[in-house]
């Protein structure tokens, strides 16, 4: 399947179980490249725009470039009364932006499915000189109880899963690439508290996850309800997680 399909009628459930990212991680980029009042960012990949409306709020315009329909359409939903929202049809290899027109790039939990080479020369082209380029994503800690009891899961019944955003180190042979040497990162604290249905709503959000046509689609349900059930306390888990930014030194 084209990447770019792969979460079409996702939108709601997306929208409902991606957590945001740490205010420390939109306070640091906003400090560091001095993204505010009068900036103009690029979004690649913004999805429902959980980190878009989150660059909107340091001031910033920004231009939120989505492929997928049903994706853009609840950005649009969303967002589309603010005045500094610009929803743009385009890929990350393709944008559709202006030349020199941008202060940063971002992509949040989007880099994994980009062609690396491409993007970078499309970045090239629409950033004014020395602007940054900045990959976000939020890292839960691979080895928690929890998350290995989602991956058996995911195995189980997932075949399109290769690992979480796309296999984590296949991501890291990525932007190593595409950053070179000079790959700086900075984390932020930013745990996740789930209740039941938003624990299984984060699972049906992935692109390899199950759908209700699927024939093991009620068991594949029942046994996620089964692990929340073994790691809940008073109704609710919580995960470790940082966001983490990525760029050049």
């Amino acid at each position: 399947m084209d990447n770019t399909q792969k979460f079409s009628g996702k939108a709601d459930v997306y929208q409902k179980a991606r957590p945001s990212y740490a205010q420390e991680l939109l306070d640091f980029v906003a400090q560091k490249w001095q993204i505010g009042d009068g900036s103009r960012v690029a979004d690649i990949g913004s999805g429902t725009g959980i980190l878009t409306r989150q660059l909107l709020g340091l001031g910033a315009k920004v231009f939120a470039v989505e492929p997928n329909a049903d994706m853009r359409a609840k950005a649009e939903e969303l967002l589309g009364e603010h005045p500094n929202f610009v929803s743009v049809v385009g890929t990350a290899e393709q944008t559709n932006l202006p030349d020199l027109s941008f202060h940063l790039v971002t992509a949040a939990s989007a880099f994994h499915w980009f062609d690396p080479e491409r993007f970078r020369q499309e970045c090239d082209r629409i950033l004014l000189p020395g602007a940054p380029v900045v990959l976000v994503w939020n890292e839960a800690g691979l080895a928690e109880e929890i998350n290995l009891g989602r991956e058996r899961i995911y195995k189980k019944y997932c075949p399109n899963f290769k690992g979480f955003s796309g296999g984590r180190e296949g991501r890291n042979i990525a932007k190593h690439a595409f950053f070179g040497e000079e790959i700086q990162e900075q984390r932020f604290a930013n745990p996740l508290s789930y209740d039941r249905q938003t624990f299984v709503n984060r699972a049906l959000s992935s692109s390899y996850s199950l759908i209700e046509t699927d024939p093991e689609f009620e068991a594949y349900l029942a046994e996620l309800g089964e692990l929340f059930d073994q790691h809940a306390v008073d109704g609710k888990i919580v995960l470790p997680q940082d966001s983490v930014a990525y760029f050049k030194g």
